[in-house]
């Protein structure tokens, strides 16, 4: 008999929290680095670990359903392409171990789907619990010279941090979308007054941090949000109404309250939030974004199908000159990562599940957790204009392709439910005196 252990209210064996530690939890950046706080260890294990899967997934290629074995064997038609490209121009079995590591999300998504399926598992309340417990802890070590100044800071290894004085990089604050939506889906439905404390803590960390990108994904997943949880009938219109001009009101007195205390803070949120509606200004960080797109999407329509793979990993940088050569294009964009190396198909098929999810989430057959998570899974589409989602990211949208699917089996076994029974009475009467 196998040990149980009792997390918030669900309970787990050994060997289901050791695979949700070593495959899912641990590929959270600011989790690993409290871990093991060594980014060149960290990458390994990432990488090491993406190959394991992909076997894994190879091995049981016969027990996934169908859609997922056509999605894995897309990949691995693009792999065994790059294997005999890399053997015929460059003389070894995988130039480039990064080149897949890009596109392992793709069998990320697959592979926490199917272990959620197998282990029947339930986690998003304690996703949401570890993303707050980690950014108290993750603050509390390494917070302490955290200000709105945005002041560089000089580090030997960068790890998850943001290299200011933000602390934290836009990839892991962007991960607190998920208690953001689940406190505040708890908030509405639920009324509890702790869960809106919490809920009130994500918007406060969200905002502080100034990672505009995160404040542009938190509206959209909120937007998303609130238009399925609608449409599925978990909340009202006038509910929505009230709740909406109390948080008007609310914001009103905050703004007059801080414009009072620090006249200055609220002209210099204010100036942040501008350069989302115009990120490709002179003086903004998304300069360089904007010059990235110039720069290579001309050279992404020289090889538009399958990109530029090894070639393009390994040519000099056309705009800096500070990374180290033949270590890639440092692409900070998620989308132009995908079209410059491995081209349209790449792209559509890393990003396949999100334009799925999008079309799903018109839907009216929708649990509250399957709307939580979709509402982030395309706030991810807007972070890509800004960043290279985290690994970790792919396994919350293959967790939410598993709760989609139990939304539909719970579907079925209700309509079955409700299915009226025929039975021929003549022929049951025949069959007992029989």
């Amino acid at each position: 008999m196998s040990a149980v252990i009792r997390i918030s209210k669900y309970e787990f064996d050994v060997k289901e929290i050791l695979l949700l530690f070593f495959t899912f939890f641990l590929m959270e950046n600011t989790f690993s680095w409290l871990v093991l706080p060594n980014s060149s260890i960290i990458l390994m294990y990432e990488k090491v670990l993406s190959l394991v899967i992909f076997a894994f997934l190879l091995f049981k290629f016969r027990s996934l359903m169908l859609d997922e074995q056509v999605y894995l064997g897309l990949m691995f038609f693009v792999v065994i392409k790059l294997i005999f490209e890399s053997m015929l121009d460059y003389g070894t079995i995988f130039q480039q171990l990064t080149l897949f590591t890009i596109l392992f999300p793709v069998a990320f998504i697959v592979f926490i789907k199917a272990i959620s399926r197998t282990l029947d598992l339930d986690v998003l309340e304690i996703v949401a619990q570890f993303y707050i417990v980690l950014y108290v802890v993750f603050m509390a070590v390494y917070g302490r010279d955290f200000s709105f100044s945005l002041e560089a800071v000089t580090m030997d290894d960068y790890g998850p941090f943001s290299g200011d004085s933000r602390i934290i990089h836009a990839r892991s604050i962007f991960m607190l979308i998920i208690p953001l939506l689940w406190y505040f889906n708890q908030f509405l439905v639920k009324g509890k007054k702790t869960s809106l404390l919490l809920f009130v803590f994500c918007i406060i960390a969200i905002v502080i941090h100034q990672h505009r990108s995160v404040w542009a994904s938190s509206l959209f997943g909120m937007g998303i949000y609130l238009f399925m949880a609608l449409r599925n009938g978990i909340i009202s219109i006038p509910k929505v109404t009230r709740i909406s001009l109390v948080a008007i009101i609310v914001l009103g007195l905050t703004t007059f309250v801080i414009s009072n205390i620090s006249p200055g803070l609220i002209d210099f949120f204010g100036e942040r939030f501008s350069e989302i509606l115009d990120p490709a200004r002179e003086d903004g960080t998304g300069k360089f974004r904007a010059d990235q797109r110039r720069v290579y999407f001309p050279m992404v329509l020289e090889k538009p199908v399958f990109g530029l793979t090894f070639e393009g990993f390994e040519m000099k940088n056309p705009l800096v000159d500070w990374w180290p050569a033949k270590s890639g294009q440092h692409f900070h964009e998620g989308y132009m990562e995908m079209l410059f190396y491995h081209g349209f198909f790449g792209l559509l098929l890393k990003y396949f599940y999100l334009l799925y999810l999008a079309v799903y989430a018109f839907s009216k057959k929708l649990s509250e957790k399957a709307i939580i998570l979709i509402a982030f899974s395309l706030a991810g589409l807007i972070f890509s204009f800004s960043y290279v989602l985290p690994l970790v990211f792919w396994g919350n949208v293959g967790l939410c392709l598993y709760y989609l699917s139990k939304c539909r089996e719970d579907k079925y076994s209700e309509n079955r439910a409700k299915r009226p029974i025929n039975i021929d009475i003549q022929q049951h009467q025949k069959y007992l005196t029989d």
